[in-house]
């Protein structure tokens, strides 16, 4: 049902206003942030593991990357309408290991704010992982990663002329891999690829502040899966100074369990409902675009445009992307 949300009291039904559709969008939010970390993750895997006619690396030396980006998006098809800003910054270390293997860590640091006519939110993040990578007779690719983070969250809305606020935290877990197949030609490289990806995110209890429609929602877990099929375009230039290598992707991402987010609340008289998530698509369209201008000697700096789009969502971003080797 969209625009409105009904529970069960203990003595009938409750009707919530439609401002307490924020709270689990708040929720939601975290679960489609856990995606960033691991596509750049994957990303960079793909520009150093698996680049178009890639040289061998010498010696077993470190490499360190960053990625800063900074996204804008919507969320569409219920009350109330949300806008999107994201901005964060992820920083990976990684080396060559034993025969075609290569394995790296991250650190990401992102903050997501969502506004919509009757409050918003605010979710802070920052998340560890681990990651690597092997091929097999250099066509045959695999990438895998974990990541854990700590999230805190931030919230307000408006309610009969009052503000009411609270604040909770939350832990998340991800497993991802991916598998792919290059097809190296005369100038270009064109890949195949499809991905899986687990997200376990849990919930601290979440109490509002400030006025007689305060709302005392449960803690709780929240699992997703994810598949994603799509194929990759990879062509380079050769530069008198390095060269440029431009990418370009195109897959499908498709939720494998509930779309919707499930959770219990209590209002100030004691009275319970169930409040339900957005009915977002479970299936979205994501696009990369990329420039890299690698300097030499394991440098380069590029830039990379990122769309997902869904009936329901929209989401863009832009990220500057810098490598050095030591």
């Amino acid at each position: 049902m969209k625009g409105r949300i009904w529970g069960w009291a203990l003595l009938g039904m409750v009707t919530l206003p439609a401002q307490a559709q924020l709270l689990v969008d708040q929720r939601e939010l975290l679960q489609e942030d856990g995606r960033v970390p691991r596509e750049m993750a994957l990303d960079r895997l793909q520009q150093v593991r698996f680049a178009f006619r890639e040289m061998p690396a010498a010696g077993q030396r470190w490499s360190t990357w960053l990625r800063g980006y900074a996204q804008d998006g919507e969320w569409r098809g219920a009350d109330p309408s949300l806008q999107l800003q994201s901005q964060g910054l992820v920083v990976g270390l990684d080396r060559p290991l034993a025969g075609q293997w290569m394995g790296g860590a991250l650190l990401a640091l992102g903050q997501s704010e969502a506004d919509a006519d009757s409050g918003g939110f605010v979710v802070d993040s920052q998340q560890l992982g681990i990651y690597a990578a092997t091929r097999v007779y250099h066509q045959l690719g695999f990438k895998a990663g974990l990541l854990h983070g700590w999230h805190q969250l931030e919230g307000h809305r408006l309610q009969g002329g009052t503000r009411l606020s609270g604040d909770t935290q939350a832990r998340s877990l991800q497993l991802f891999g991916e598998a792919s197949y290059a097809m190296d030609f005369r100038n270009f490289s064109l890949e195949p690829f499809a991905g899986l990806a687990w997200q376990r995110s849990a919930f601290d209890g979440f109490g509002e502040r400030g006025g007689a429609g305060a709302l005392q929602l449960d803690g709780g877990d929240e699992e997703r899966a994810y598949l994603t099929l799509g194929w990759r375009l990879a062509r380079p230039w050769t530069l008198e100074q390095g060269r440029l290598v431009g990418r370009a992707s195109l897959a499908l991402r498709q939720q494998l369990n509930d779309a919707r987010l499930s959770l219990d609340a209590l209002n100030a008289s004691g009275e319970q409902a169930r409040l339900r998530g957005r009915d977002l698509d479970a299936s979205s369209l994501r696009l990369d675009l990329s420039l890299d201008h690698e300097l030499g000697r394991g440098r380069y700096l590029g830039l990379g445009y990122a769309g997902r789009f869904a009936e329901s969502a929209r989401e863009q971003s832009l990220a500057l992307r810098l490598s050095l080797r030591f």
